[in-house]
């Protein structure tokens, strides 16, 4: 009963240890965003949940993207390593045939907050207009977590390139 009670003990203190590294590293991937969105200049910034938007290009639409709401738009999403790092998704074709990377599907039509994207890509982009091009960067907390997906490792940072199309309101 000792031996077991001991097993019980430790195998806690092990996942004690790995919840913990994780929760440092999520805070570390944070710090990391703040300091490259710090960086730079003649940007917007909107941050909501965790999520943060850099708008380089001001949409023109009336409309402003909420949660309910039907959204279109081509995405590059890359491994965030302190900036855009490893492509790992796109269905821009531009984008697609300057990395020699396969485009993996047309143009994304989604409802917002439905579940159909990430977390952290939905929550940033509440707020956005058609023809907004922007950055949406986020920790691991908000995208595939402790989880590994295609080719992205667990607990990486992402960063999606964003170029909205269209916004319906519903």
């Amino acid at each position: 009963m000792r031996r077991i009670l001991l097993g019980i003990f430790a195998a806690l203190a092990v996942l004690s240890c790995t919840k913990e590294d994780r929760e440092n590293t999520i805070v570390n991937q944070e710090e990391s965003i703040d300091r490259y969105i710090s960086s730079l200049s003649d940007v917007r910034i909107a941050r909501n949940g965790g999520s943060n938007r850099i708008v380089y290009t001001e949409g023109t639409s009336e409309e402003v993207l909420a949660i309910g709401d039907s959204i279109k738009f081509y995405y590059a999403g890359y491994i965030f390593t302190g900036n855009k790092g490893q492509l790992f998704a796109t269905n821009n074709p531009e984008v697609a045939q300057k990395s020699g990377f396969p485009v993996q599907e047309s143009i994304r039509e989604c409802i917002l907050g439905n579940g159909d994207m990430l977390q952290g890509l939905a929550q940033g982009l509440v707020g956005a207009r058609a023809g907004e091009r922007c950055d949406v960067v986020f920790s691991a907390k908000y995208g595939f977590n402790n989880t590994v997906v295609y080719n992205v490792p667990k607990l990486s940072p992402l960063i999606f390139e964003v170029w909205v199309e269209e916004i319906v309101k519903n």
